[in-house]
Order: structure tokens, then C-alpha cells, then sequence
């Protein structure tokens, strides 16, 4: 009985203790459960401060985002209109520039045109002058001459009659050369002189010319002569031209030598290997001043400054027709010793 009441106490002080540790869990776990809702709780509400806080962040972000690109949206609205600015200034400053230019080809254009007009105008007015000088003076002076030689070699006539129509011819043969030079001169300035080349000799063209002269050489008493070296033969020229450029060489050696004074034509080789003819007039004049030889063949152009016989062509104009076969023309002189005039033609068989 008493094993039976041990055995029963101890099963209830058993059941006791296993009844404690029951209340024990349950309080343990009533414990933890609320530090669980508890650490959910805090954790809820830390995540809920946090997102608020990433809400405030963001917003914050999107408002600084929002604003940069505003800001670099300006700066590139500024930097847009600024080079567009430029664009269309530089688009206005050569629409400026090519309507300026197109006025000013326009405005040179016309006066181009004008001046063409112009220049047409002078070279028909040329035209008409050398026309009107060859018909309405020339001819008339030339039958004046005519009239004056046939008195000079009718004999029946006076000795004072000749010495009137010697006169006569002798002015008339002046005005004459005169009359041809300024056409020549005309001629050269609109481009409308021609040279006729065929073979001549030299030595017959000095001849003639020389002859041209002795008449007038003969009145002041003056000794004009003509000789060729042996050699000089045919070249292929202008006849009358070469003539001319003798007879203005040999007038002006006429007019500046002085009675009695002695006047020389002669034809020599020179050049390399002799592919020249030199033609040479020399005088026994007063010679030409230093001063005044670097000019004489310029237009216009007066040897002696005191003599006022002719305008001073002949001497451009010999120039210009001896540059046109090609050749040169030049003059060796000292004051008191005379003048020698030389001119160069080509030595050539064929134009």
C-alpha cells in the first residue's frame, strides 16, 4: 500500500512539474512571438520610414534630373540660336557680297561696253580722217607737184619762173611727206599697216632713194654720195617703205648739214655670221646733244629744239617701219662732229 502511495505521489508530482514546463513554453512562447511581432513591427515600420525616405530621395533626384536638363536644354536652345545666328549672317553677308559683286560685273560689263562704243567710235572717226587726208589733201598737193616739175623742165621758161615752181614743188613735196606721215602714224595706231615683202636689192633701193635728193642736196651746195660693199645683195622687204625710212633719214641730214657740208649712204654685212644688212646715212652736221639721242625716235620728237621744220614723226616713223621688217634702228653722234644713222635689215632669200 504504501509502495502503491509513492508510486501515486509521484505521478502527480510528475504530471506537476511536466503541467510547469508546459506553462512554461507557452509563456516563452508567448515571449517570443511578441518580440517577433514586435522586431516585425520595427522592421515594418523601418521599411516603410525608408521607403519614405527613398520616396523624399527620388523625388528630389527627379526635381535636380528635371532641372539639369532644363538648364542644359537652355544652353543648348542658346547655343542653337547663336549658331544659327551665325548662319544666317554669314547667309546675308554673301547674299551681300554676291549682289555686290554681280554690281559691280554689271557696272564693268557696261563700262566695258561703253568703252568698246567708244573705241569703235575713234577708230571710225580714224578711218574717216585718213580717208578725207588722202582724198581732199594729198591728191590736190600731188597735182600741185606735178604742175611745179613739168614748169621746172619746160625750157622755155624764165630763170625766175623756175625758182617760183622749184619753190612750189619743194613745199608741195614737204606737206606731202607730211600728209603720209600722219597716215602712217594712224595706220600704226589702229593696226591697219601692211608691208608688202618681196626680194630687193639694197644697193638699187639706196640708189633711188639717193637720187630722190640730189636736187635738194645740189641748192645748199652739199655733197650726197652712195655706196654698197660687195655683198650686200637682195633682201626680202617693203621697197617703198625702206625708201621711206632713206628718205627721212637723208631729209634730215639735208636739213642739219650745213652748206657745202658733205652727206654719205652706204650699205654694209654685219651681224653674226653676216645675216644683216646695215644701211648707214652720215653727216657732217652740228651732231645731236647727249640729252636729246635716249628720245629722238619718240613721236613728236624735235632734234634741235630751235627748228621747228615738220612735227617730229619721221624719226618714229622710220623706227616703226624698221621694227616691222624686224630690225633695228639707231643713231651714233657728238655734238660738232655730225650724225650717222644706221638701220639693220634681215639678210634672207624667202619672206
Amino acid at each position: 500500500m504504501a509502495l502503491g502511495k509513492e508510486s501515486s505521489g509521484k505521478r502527480a508530482s510528475h504530471s506537476a512539474s511536466e503541467h510547469q514546463a508546459d506553462a512554461n513554453r507557452d509563456a516563452e512562447r508567448v515571449v517570443a512571438d511578441k518580440a517577433k511581432r514586435q522586431s516585425r513591427s520595427d522592421s515594418d515600420a523601418s521599411r516603410d520610414l525608408g521607403r519614405a525616405d527613398m520616396g523624399r530621395s527620388g523625388a528630389e533626384q527627379q526635381a535636380e534630373g528635371d532641372e539639369r536638363l532644363r538648364v542644359e536644354r537652355a544652353t543648348s536652345d542658346e547655343a542653337i540660336d547663336a549658331e544659327r545666328f551665325r548662319t544666317d549672317a554669314a547667309t546675308e553677308m554673301g547674299r551681300t557680297h554676291h549682289q555686290a559683286s554681280a554690281r559691280s560685273s554689271a557696272d564693268l560689263l557696261s563700262q566695258e561696253q561703253e568703252s568698246h562704243r567708244k573705241t569703235q567710235t575713234a577708230l571710225t572717226t580714224r578711218e574717216e580722217f585718213l580717208a578725207i587726208v588722202s582724198h581732199d589733201l594729198r591728191n590736190p598737193l600731188s597735182h600741185i607737184s606735178m604742175a611745179a616739175q613739168y614748169l621746172l623742165e619746160e625750157p622755155g621758161d624764165s630763170k625766175e619762173v623756175k625758182q617760183i615752181a622749184a619753190s612750189i614743188n619743194r613745199s608741195a613735196g614737204e606737206m606731202l611727206r607730211l600728209i603720209q606721215d600722219l597716215l602712217d602714224i594712224e595706220r600704226i595706231a589702229i593696226g591697219k599697216l601692211v608691208l608688202h615683202y618681196e626680194k630687193h636689192n639694197v644697193g638699187e633701193i639706196i640708189k633711188e632713194a639717193v637720187g630722190d635728193f640730189q636736187r635738194d642736196a645740189a641748192s645748199k651746195q652739199i655733197t650726197l654720195t652712195a655706196k654698197s660693199e660687195a655683198g650686200c645683195g637682195d633682201v626680202v622687204c617693203d621697197r617703198s617703205r625702206v625708201v621711206q625710212v632713206l628718205s627721212n633719214l637723208i631729209g634730215n641730214a639735208i636739213k642739219f648739214t650745213p652748206a657745202k657740208g658733205q652727206i654719205s649712204v652706204s650699205c654694209s654685212l654685219t651681224g653674226a655670221g653676216n645675216k644683216e644688212v646695215r644701211v648707214s646715212v652720215s653727216d657732217t652736221g652740228p651732231g645731236i646733244a647727249p640729252e636729246k639721242i635716249g628720245t629722238i625716235f619718240e613721236r613728236f620728237s624735235q632734234i634741235n629744239s630751235q627748228d621747228r621744220r615738220g612735227i617730229g614723226l619721221g624719226l618714229y616713223i622710220a623706227k616703226m617701219m624698221v621694227e616691222e621688217h624686224p630690225g633695228r634702228i639707231w643713231v651714233d653722234s657728238k655734238l660738232g662732229e655730225g650724225s650717222t644713222f644706221h638701220f639693220t635689215l634681215p639678210l634672207r632669200s624667202s619672206p
